[in-house]
C-alpha cells in the first residue's frame, strides 16, 4: 500500500479518483492523509473512469481511479478503452481478494487478472508484501506500469491489487516510505539530459557489465574507450562478449569469486549493455555487498532488473550511451584508480589446473585455436569451463545462452559453418551432444566443422550444488550417467573420429582436430570421469578463496576404472 502510495506521487500522479467500498480502504485513508494528493468521490465506478479521463484532459498530467473487487472492476472497462484511443494515462487500480480464492464461492469476486485485455498498456499483478522479494516485485512492476502510462504520449495501464483483509489495519507509519524510482529515458520522447547523467557518474566507481552480443564495431570500441577514460570505469564481459578492450576485467568467473576479498572495488554505478551474462550468479554475490545504481543500456527499452537495484533504463544503442555520455563530461579527469585497482585484482588469478580432465581440455583447445576461427560452445558445464581460460580476441565466440538449453547447441553450429568457410569449432559435453547426436546427419555437413566432445559419462554440472555424500549415487536420475561413445554413429557417417583419455593423448588429439591442412568434418571425443571433473572445479573454486581439494581416492579410481574399461572396449 504504502509503495505504491508513494511511487504514484514520484511519477506524478496527483488526482485519484475513488468509488465507495471498504476493501480498499486502507488506500483512501493513506490517500487522505497525504496532502500531495487531490482526492474526487464519483459513486459509479464507470462514471469514475470517464470522471477521470476528463482531469487528464484538462490537467496534461496522469490521474487514477480505486473500486472495491468484484463486479466493480468490470465498469471501468469503456473508459479505459476510450483512453487506449486517446493515449491519456489513466491508472486503474482494482482491489482484489487473494487468486487462491477463485472459484470458491467467495463474495464479491471475479477473475480480475488481466481483465482488461488489449484496452491497456500495461497490466501489473501486484501481491501482498511479507518479505523483500515480495517488496522488490512490486516495486518493480508498479515502476513498469507507471512508466508505460507516461511514455509515448501516454495511455492506461492496469494495477490489480489483492488484499488478504481490509479490516484490523492500523495506520502507525507517519510519513511515506522512501522507495526506488526506475525511470525510462527514451530518445524518441526526448533526449535525456546527458549532462545530468553525466554528473551522476562523475567521480564514482563504474562498472561497465558487457553481455554477450557480436563483435562490437570499431566506432562503438572507440566510443568505449572515451568513456573508460572519461569515467575512471572499469568493463567487465565473458567470452560471449567478443568484447577486445584492455580495460576488462579477465577471467570475470574466477575474479568475481575473490573480488569482495579487495577492500573498494565494489561498483557505486554499475551500467549494463548487451545479452546474456556466463557469470550471473557470481555477479550477484559482488554486487550485493555495495550500495548501487543499476543503468541498461539497450535499444529495448525493457525494464530488466536482474541485481533488483535498477534505476535508470537509457532505450539507445550503447555507442550513442557512450558517446553523449564521454561528451558531456566536464568534470576533471578521474585518473585510473578504480579501474586500476580492478585490473590489477584480476590480474593475480591462478589458472585453471592442467591435469587431465574436462576443464584442461577445454583450455587446451582453446589455447590452439587459429585466429580469426569461431567457436560455439555448448550450455551446461563447457560454457562455465570455458571462461577460465583465456582467448585469442580475434576468434568469433557463440552460445545459446538466451535460455541456456542444451536442445540444438550442435544444430545451430553446424548452422555457423555452413554459411562461412572460417574454421568452426564446438566445444560440447556428452548429454548434450546425444541430444543433438541426429544434426550430424545434416545433408552436406560442412568440412570446416570441428568438435570438441567431452565425455564424462553423464551430467557434471547437476552435480555441483548437491552434496558430496549424495555424488556416487546421483548418476541414475540426476546426472543420466552412461556408458556410451559416439565412435560408432560419427563413424557410420564418414566422419573422421579420434579419441583420448590422458593429457598426451588429448594433447595429440587437438593437434589433430586444429589441424588446418584437413579439408573433412572431425570429432575428437576426450573421456574423463565426471566426479573428478566436479571435483576439479570444486578444487579449484577452493583455491581462489585460500582453500584447495583434491580428487579423493574414490574418484581417482573411478577416473582409472574408465580407463580400464576403454581399454577393453567395455565403454
Amino acid at each position: 500500500m504504502l509503495e505504491l502510495t508513494a511511487l504514484l506521487k514520484a511519477h506524478g500522479v496527483r488526482n485519484i479518483v475513488i468509488s465507495p467500498g471498504s476493501r480498499h480502504y486502507a488506500f483512501t485513508r493513506t490517500f487522505e492523509a497525504d496532502q500531495d494528493f487531490t482526492l474526487h468521490s464519483v459513486v459509479d465506478e464507470r462514471s469514475a473512469a470517464f470522471f477521470a479521463l476528463g482531469l487528464i484532459q484538462a490537467t496534461g498530467a496522469p490521474a487514477a481511479t480505486i473500486c472495491t473487487s468484484g463486479t466493480a472492476a468490470l465498469n471501468y472497462g469503456s473508459a479505459l478503452a476510450e483512453a487506449n484511443a486517446q493515449n491519456l494515462p489513466l491508472v486503474a487500480i482494482t482491489t482484489d481478494r487473494l487468486p487462491e480464492f477463485l472459484g470458491q464461492m467467495e463474495d464479491q469476486m471475479v477473475d480480475q487478472r488481466g481483465l482488461f485485455g488489449g484496452s491497456v498498456r500495461y497490466t501489473a499483478e501486484l501481491r501482498p508484501i511479507t518479505n523483500e522479494r515480495d517488496r522488490w516485485y512490486c516495486n518493480r512492476v508498479i515502476n513498469e506500469a507507471l512508466i508505460a502510462a507516461n511514455e509515448r504520449g501516454g495511455g492506461p495501464v492496469h494495477l490489480n491489487v489483492p488484499i488478504e483483509s481490509h479490516s484490523g489495519v492500523s495506520f502507525t507509519v507517519p510519513r511515506l516510505p522512501p522507495v526506488r524510482v526506475i525511470t525510462r529515458h527514451r530518445l524518441e520522447d526526448g533526449a535525456p539530459d546527458w549532462s545530468s547523467l553525466a554528473r551522476r557518474l562523475a567521480g564514482r566507481r563504474v562498472l561497465l557489465v558487457w553481455g554477450q552480443g557480436p563483435r562490437p564495431s570499431e566506432h562503438t570500441r572507440a566510443a568505449l574507450a572515451r568513456f573508460v577514460a572519461a569515467f575512471d570505469a572499469t568493463v567487465i564481459a565473458d567470452h560471449l562478449a567478443n568484447l577486445d578492450t584492455d580495460a576488462r576485467v579477465g577471467n570475470p568467473l574466477a575474479f568475481l569469486r575473490v573480488a569482495n576479498a579487495h577492500p573498494g572495488l565494489g561498483p557505486e554505478v554499475v551500467v549494463t549493455v548487451g545479452g546474456n551474462l556466463v557469470y550471473k550468479d557470481e555477479l550477484k554475490g559482488f554486487l550485493n555487498r555495495s550500495t548501487h545504481e543499476h543503468w541498461r543500456v539497450d535499444p529495448d527499452g525493457a525494464v530488466a532488473d536482474p541485481f533488483r537495484s535498477l534505476t535508470d533504463v537509457i532505450a539507445c544503442r550503447p555507442e550513442e550511451f557512450l558517446e553523449r555520455l564521454a561528451a558531456a563530461n566536464d568534470a576533471p579527469s578521474a585518473g585510473r584508480g578504480y579501474a586500476d585497482r580492478m585490473l590489477k585484482a584480476s590480474g593475480s588469478i591462478t589458472p585453471p589446473p592442467s591435469e587431465h580432465g574436462e576443464m584442461a581440455a577445454i583450455g587446451r583447445l582453446m589455447a590452439a585455436l587459429p585466429p580469426a576461427s569461431s567457436l560455439h560452445i555448448a550450455n551446461s558445464a563447457p560454457i562455465r569451463m570455458a571462461q577460465l581460460h583465456p582467448l585469442d580476441p580475434s576468434i568469433d565466440v557463440f552460445s545459446n545462452r538466451g535460455v541456456n538449453g542444451i536442445d540444438g547447441c550442435l544444430s545451430t553450429a553446424i548452422g555457423y559453418a555452413a554459411a562461412t568457410d572460417k574454421p568452426s569449432f564446438v566445444i560440447i559435453g556428452d548429454l548434450t551432444f546425444f541430444y543433438d547426436m541426429n544434426s550430424l546427419g545434416i545433408r552436406n555437413l560442412p568440412h570446416n566443422l570441428r568438435i570438441l566432445l567431452l565425455n564424462n559419462g553423464g551430467g557434471a554440472v547437476m552435480h555441483m550444488p548437491l552434496p558430496a555424500s549424495y555424488s556416487p549415487v546421483a548418476g541414475r536420475h540426476v546426472s543420466a550417467e552412461h556408458a556410451l561413445t559416439a565412435r560408432g554413429w560419427v563413424e557410420s557417417l564418414g566422419i573422421e573420429y579420434s579419441q583420448a583419455d590422458t593429457s598426451e593423448s588429448t594433447a595429440a588429439g587437438i593437434e589433430w582436430l586444429t589441424d588446418p591442412s584437413s579439408r573433412d568434418a572431425r570429432v575428437l571425443e576426450v573421456f574423463s570421469d565426471k566426479l573428478t571433473d566436479v571435483a576439479q572445479l570444486k578444487g579449484y573454486y577452493a583455491s581462489l578463496t585460500g582453500g584447495g581439494a583434491r580428487p579423493t581416492l574414490y574418484f581417482r579410481i573411478r577416473r582409472l576404472g574408465g580407463k580400464v574399461l576403454r581399454r577393453f572396449g567395455l565403454r
